[in-house]
């Protein structure tokens, strides 16, 4: 199983979740967060006391799979990620040694 996870700008966040839903893609994580990409808008951003500079509204996206989705799912949000910009965001992608629902014993692998 992977881990793929993507730090996003927030305004892309509703084409890449109907993308992922499209493709069949249920096992995923949206959490908001402030960051460093460059801002696609001064609305975006926000001054940080604790960074003590500027930091844009980012959106940190976990997507779980089978590693030969990786590819694909990488590509999807890839293509409804972009923003014209040279710094649209990052993906990174890990293995997840075992995954356990909730109500089941047995990992998932």
């Amino acid at each position: 199983m992977k881990r793929i996870t993507a730090l996003l700008h927030a305004h892309r966040m509703s084409d890449i979740v109907h993308a992922l839903d499209a493709a069949g893609e249920k096992r995923i994580s949206v959490i908001q967060a402030r960051g460093l990409l460059r801002a696609s808008s001064s609305r975006e951003q926000d001054y940080s006391v604790e960074l003590g500079e500027r930091v844009t509204q980012e959106i940190q996206l976990d997507v779980f799979c089978e590693a030969e989705r990786v590819d694909e799912l990488v590509e999807l949000i890839r293509k409804n990620g972009r923003t014209g910009q040279s710094n649209a965001g990052w993906i990174f992608i890990s293995t997840v040694d075992s995954g356990f629902p909730i109500d089941r014993a047995q990992p998932v692998e």
